[in-house]
């Protein structure tokens, strides 16, 4: 089915094709260059990928061990009972011998295993950390402790330590925290240590110097459980000098090794040619200053090119074909649906509700269900247009039918004005009133058309009601209960007279003593409860209100307790008129009395309304 397209636009299937030739020439661009970055880049893939992981094993393991020694010293730093006894001051000797073994004790606890895990290299060394403490004078320990540093686990003199260049740096206060490497007299026993100055938190004089010590041989057994293939690790200090390598010794400067010195930036890779073959240099900073580097031969990474490069050549070609079938298929399932629906929205009979629209199964549930919601909001919006044109013919037939009510008495109003002239002329007083109450009801049941007037105009008309009928019936009694700060709220207007009419033609039909009246209003919210309420026979609430839900067209089941036969605006028309200005949640209610009959009438609370307002009502 053909769909009409307006002018400079296509149709969804055409705007798509050029989209889609894009799509597999891009395709077969991807694969070619694939091949060819495939061919270039494989060759290394597999085996930088194990060389990377292979450094960033150690790296995570030397940070590991490097952190667990900086937390050692930091804990030395904050502990509080550590902080007591080197601060202590003792006027004996004898007195600090019990503070320095607990605060041996304590280095002792300090001294962790090592928790670098060997994952089952029969070479891995778990080696414990030695936590010593070098005292300063201004320490009440400093007599107790030993002369001279020896790398174990104890508290010492820092005398023989003065010459040392990391103790320099320290003192200078040019580092923090030093780090450095140390051959010891014991076989196989190189250490590495970090050192921080330990002041006093009283007076900030230095009462010592925190050491803490790892054997070498840990680090070298992290290098062990991360092999390479034709390569090797190195951990370098910060003078360029070897901590751990499988190929050279401890403490070797190597600062001149062409590769050592290209390695300057903090983290990277290089390709440097090492003794006439290309070696790939990978290289990173710990925190502390020492540089850990990966050297792998670049010969090594050519393997499986050309497998590799074929392998990827053929699987570019079988990926275009299956992406170009596959794409051109959901394509044209996806878009000819589409494309018969609008047809079908743009046929006339559709839009005029003449032919129900198509519903296809085509498989694809956005589809169908874009289908079905589209039927569905058809069949809504033709409800919503009858229902509001219903809605408004109902509207203008009350207008109308009020309109009529309210020109007829025109001739009756200005026939009163003249028998009032006449009453006033011939002394008749009480005729007067009389017929100048009738003329105010009939004023105010004008209003010029207006379907909204203040609550205290609507009273007024109610009061000359009223007021005739307390003529008329000597029994009447009416109580007006209207709080002054709501006489200037709107309301619909012909709203109390029709229920207070309706109280005295059925509440007080067979009334022969005193009939009592009582009209009232009240804030509830954002409501105002109008309430007009009768001593007289009473009604069904039940029955009324559900007859007011139901709102019978004619009236005529509300005839009975609802509507007035003499005035022709009853129960049934109140209510009608309120909810179709004010909407659903308004209009009228009975409710339980004690006795006789109690309606109310539910409106909007708003100030007065504006005379546009008015005139749109």
């Amino acid at each position: 089915m053909a769909v009409r397209l307006r002018k400079g636009r296509s149709g969804l299937l055409s705007r798509l094709n050029m989209p889609i030739f894009l799509l597999i020439v891009v395709i077969i661009a991807f694969f070619a260059t694939a091949s060819s970055y495939i061919l270039i880049r494989v060759q290394n893939g597999h085996t930088l990928q194990l060389a990377e992981q292979s450094m960033k094993f150690v790296y995570r393991n030397l940070w590991y061990q490097f952190d667990t020694m900086n937390n050692v010293s930091a804990f030395i730093f904050s502990n509080q009972s550590i902080e007591n006894l080197l601060e202590s001051d003792y006027e004996e000797p004898y007195e600090a011998v019990s503070d320095y073994f607990t605060l041996q004790t304590n280095l002792q606890n300090l001294s962790l295993l090592s928790l670098l895990n060997d994952f089952g290299s029969r070479e891995a060394v778990q080696q414990s950390y030695t936590v010593s403490l070098a005292l300063e004078p201004g320490s009440g320990l400093y007599g107790l402790a030993t002369e001279h540093f020896d790398p174990v686990t104890g508290i010492f003199k820092a005398g023989d330590l003065h010459n040392e260049s990391w103790y320099r740096s320290l003192s200078s206060g040019e580092q923090q925290t030093v780090w450095w490497g140390q051959a010891t007299s014991r076989p196989n026993a190189s250490m590495i240590y970090s050192a921080r100055k330990k002041a006093s938190i009283k007076d900030g004089r230095s009462v010592g110097t925190v050491i803490i010590g790892a054997n070498a041989g840990s680090i070298r057994s992290v290098f062990n459980n991360a092999p390479i293939d034709k390569g090797y690790h190195l951990l370098l200090d910060e003078r360029r000098r070897v901590i751990a390598s499988e190929r050279y010794s401890f403490l070797e400067d190597v600062s001149e090794l062409p590769y050592v010195q290209a390695s300057s930036a903090a983290k990277g890779s290089i390709v440097i040619r090492i003794e006439g073959e290309k070696h790939r240099v990978m290289f990173d900073t710990l925190a502390n200053g020492w540089k850990l580097l990966t050297v792998v031969p670049e010969s090594h990474f050519s393997k499986y090119t050309l497998a590799i490069s074929g392998i990827g050549a053929a699987t570019a070609v079988v990926a275009l074909l299956i992406a170009a079938f596959w794409v051109r298929r959901i394509v044209v399932r996806v878009t000819v649906p589409i494309t018969r629906l609008v047809a079908a929205m743009q046929r006339p009979e559709v839009a005029a509700f003449k032919e129900p629209l198509p519903h296809p199964n085509t498989g694809i549930y956005e589809v169908d269900e874009l289908n079905q919601k589209f039927a569905s909001m058809l069949v809504t919006l033709h409800g919503l247009i009858e229902k509001s044109f219903e809605e408004e013919m109902e509207r203008r037939a009350l207008q109308l039918e009020l309109l009529h009510a309210q020109i007829n008495p025109h001739f009756l109003y200005n026939t009163l004005d003249l028998i009032n002239c006449r009453a006033i002329m011939a002394g008749d007083k009480e005729t007067s009133r009389i017929v100048r109450s009738l003329a105010n009801v009939f004023r105010y049941g004008l209003n010029r058309g207006q379907t909204w007037i203040l609550l205290k105009e609507e009273l007024a008309q109610v009061q000359s009601y009223l007021h005739i009928q307390q003529m008329m019936n000597e029994h009447l009694v009416v109580e007006l209960l209207v709080p002054d700060s709501l006489m200037s709220a709107s309301m619909i207007h012909l709203t109390l007279q029709p229920l207070a009419e309706n109280a005295i033609i059925h509440g007080f039909a067979q009334a022969d003593s005193e009939c009592r009246i009582t009209i009232s209003a009240r804030q509830e919210g954002t409501k105002l409860i109008l309430q007009v309420q009768d001593n007289g026979i009473g009604c069904d609430v039940l029955r009324m209100n559900q007859l007011l839900q139901e709102q019978a067209p004619g009236g005529e089941r509300l005839a009975d307790a609802g509507s007035s036969s003499s005035s022709g605006y009853g129960t049934l028309n109140v209510h009608r008129r309120i909810q179709l200005h004010c909407g659903k949640a308004f209009g009228l209610r009975y409710v339980e009395s004690v006795k006789g009959t109690c309606v109310e009438a539910v409106l909007p609370l708003s100030p007065e309304k504006t005379d546009s307002i008015r005139k749109g009502g």
